[in-house]
């Protein structure tokens, strides 16, 4: 049976021309099915323009757009019949495997929550962003919750060890605490003690705290932190290596030499900017959804949004959520656990 993907095409800064584009890429090159969530006729004029053929799609038509300046409880409320209100329920209905967009992070976040529903027993959900390094390092949360609990670190840990294991293939994926020093006394009272309950869990392969600089040198697999810290960190690598490759690039055009210098060393640079090109990755999943759900960056080109399709489709292909769904069991059951042995030893105590 073809897997089926829902794409909410409106939102984001390049919609719905890119967003239609690397849709109709992905249906060249992946074996899938496609329900398009938006305008009908914008839809369809783009696909004119690239003498498309849409029959084989399921368009599902609405007009009504969350911006990025949206509140994400609109999702929910004010534009209910937005389009990216519309591709959760589609998704949530069971009409389609997996749903991709482009829109608005908070909006498809709260959305994803409240519509598709999380996985039972889990706290937060969180956004899992790939840093484009190899092997790749995948970083969460990193944009979902600005504030955490050691407890919510640890089910991170959990959902992006299985993650990481079920679409790259890692065994026994490596799982570091983002910290501003790697010894365990390091950090605030949080960190702190989420490296005694990381360290402690049974389900994960915890190297210790790592620090920013060591995200590209191979130390870990899984960076877990909050919300607030992933985003500005994943959002510094990917401006560093603007920066880096802008740099590079003035250097070629400074004289024969620096154009002697390119013709040489063409392939390998080359080979390097597609490497740590996020548009290769195409979008980060929110992790702890029962069901797929990938969000792509609100600038995504067509090669970019092609790729997020690529991506949902993986996740669809794995046992990934089935996996995170027992993990989350495991930690209830443990978690269980110790409040019957902190019961016990407190009655203990008073007689």
């Amino acid at each position: 049976m073809s897997i089926k993907i829902i794409v909410d095409v409106m939102g984001g800064d390049n919609a719905p021309g890119e967003t239609v584009r690397g849709v109709l890429a992905a249906a060249k090159e992946y074996d899938a099915q496609f329900i398009i969530v938006g305008d009908e006729a914008q839809i369809r004029a783009i696909a004119a323009e690239e003498n498309a053929d849409l029959s084989a799609f399921r368009i599902v038509h609405t007009q009504e757009v969350i911006t990025m300046e949206d509140n994400p409880a609109c999702v929910m409320r004010a534009k209910k019949e937005s389009s990216m209100a519309v591709a959760l329920r589609l998704l949530a209905d069971g009409e389609g495997d997996a749903l991709v967009s482009t829109g608005n992070t908070g909006a498809l976040f709260t959305g994803a929550m409240l519509i598709v529903k999380k996985i039972r027993g889990l706290q937060r959900a969180g956004i899992a962003a790939m840093v484009p390094v190899n092997p790749p390092v995948l970083v969460l949360d990193s944009g979902a919750n600005v504030e955490v609990t050691e407890e919510n670190l640890e089910q991170f840990a959990q959902m992006g060890s299985v993650y990481m294991k079920k679409l790259y293939g890692m065994e026994s994926p490596r799982v570091g605490l983002l910290n501003n020093g790697t010894e365990d006394c390091k950090g605030t009272p949080l960190q702190v003690s989420a490296y005694q309950r990381l360290a402690a869990c049974p389900d994960i392969n915890f190297v210790g705290n790592i620090e920013g600089s060591m995200i590209s040198k191979n130390c870990c697999d899984v960076v877990v932190t909050d919300g607030f810290t992933g985003n500005i960190t994943i959002k510094t690598i990917e401006g560093t290596s603007k920066f880096f490759f802008k740099e590079i690039k003035s250097m070629f055009k400074s004289g024969i030499g620096g154009a002697i210098a390119y013709l040489l060393l063409k392939k390998s640079i080359s080979d390097m900017k597609k490497r740590l090109d996020p548009n290769e990755i195409g979008g980060a999943p929110i992790l702890g959804v029962s069901k797929p759900v990938i969000k792509a960056h609100g600038s995504s080109n067509a090669k970019a949004f092609k790729n997020a399709i690529r991506q949902a489709i993986a996740y669809v292909s794995t046992d990934a959520i089935g996996e995170i769904a027992d993990a989350m069991q495991a930690f209830a059951d443990r978690k269980k656990a110790e409040k019957q042995a902190a019961a016990a030893e407190s009655a203990e105590q008073q007689q």
